[in-house]
């Protein structure tokens, strides 16, 4: 697939934000095969931060003095989480399903996952209000409620990635899924919103993964994302994890496709 250029004054892609910018953005072809290594990044970006949790959390003093700010994080990733769902049962899937009737048994799949998931993030979410009061045994409930968590949701993970994406990717063109990710995932955002998420997706994330997520962003909107969003953004990371091993911790592999 040979990339070309669009120069479009009102790019907004990936979760990202562009405003109305002069600049031009290599992308992939519209008429080709949907680009869905976005999908994989922020599943990247949430195994990390469960991980980053789980050893943080390890250590009673860190709890003590980070508590709050954890527990936060905690609330925003749930939201995030949550959003993301929607934005593919409400979106993604059924515009997936329209044109490959096909994907339908696979899609129901995902749904099926989905509301697996769903209370197990409101009991995430229950127990990190807990938490940020300081209530008694509210660090162990925050823990096992997590573990719950992962159990359903980083098996999701794997088999959207593996399974469901290269069917998108079949099914459904570029510009599809890139109508998909404006309406559903960044139109409904402030700049702030999108900025927070942009520089989460790309905290500790390897260059080439990194390089993907910055270049879907035309350039004037880049420049405001790395270098003016970012940096409140990377202080407020970093302080969340300082003096845990957690700090260490990068975003995790992506599986590839069966």
């Amino acid at each position: 697939m040979s990339p070309i250029v669009l120069a479009d004054p009102d790019l907004r892609f990936a979760g990202l934000v562009a405003h109305r910018s002069t600049g031009v953005v290599m992308i992939t072809d519209p008429d080709g095969p949907a680009d869905t290594r976005i999908m994989g990044i922020v599943h990247s970006a949430l195994r990390r931060d469960l991980l980053r949790i789980e050893v943080a959390t390890s250590t009673k003093t860190w709890q003590e003095t980070h508590r709050v700010a954890l527990a936060d994080h905690v609330l925003w990733m749930m939201d995030f989480l949550h959003h993301h769902h929607e934005s593919e049962d409400r979106g993604l899937y059924p515009r997936v399903v329209q044109c490959n009737p096909d994907t339908a048994p696979l899609v129901e799949r995902m749904n099926a996952d989905h509301r697996t998931i769903e209370p197990a993030i409101a009991t995430v979410e229950e127990a990190a209000r807990d938490f940020r009061a300081d209530r008694p045994g509210s660090g162990e409930a925050l823990r096992a409620a997590l573990s719950r968590l992962s159990e359903v949701l980083l098996p999701h993970l794997e088999r959207e990635e593996r399974e469901m994406m290269p069917l998108v990717s079949r099914s459904i063109t570029d510009a599809q899924w890139r109508a998909w990710d404006e309406e559903f995932n960044i139109e409904p955002k402030s700049m702030q919103q999108l900025g927070k998420e942009g520089n989460w997706l790309i905290d500790g994330l390897d260059d080439s993964s990194r390089d993907h997520v910055v270049h879907l962003v035309p350039p004037v909107p880049r420049f405001v994302l790395l270098h003016v969003l970012s940096i409140r953004h990377r202080h407020d990371f970093a302080a969340l994890w300082k003096g845990t091993d957690a700090a260490s911790i990068p975003s995790q592999p992506i599986p590839k496709a069966a």
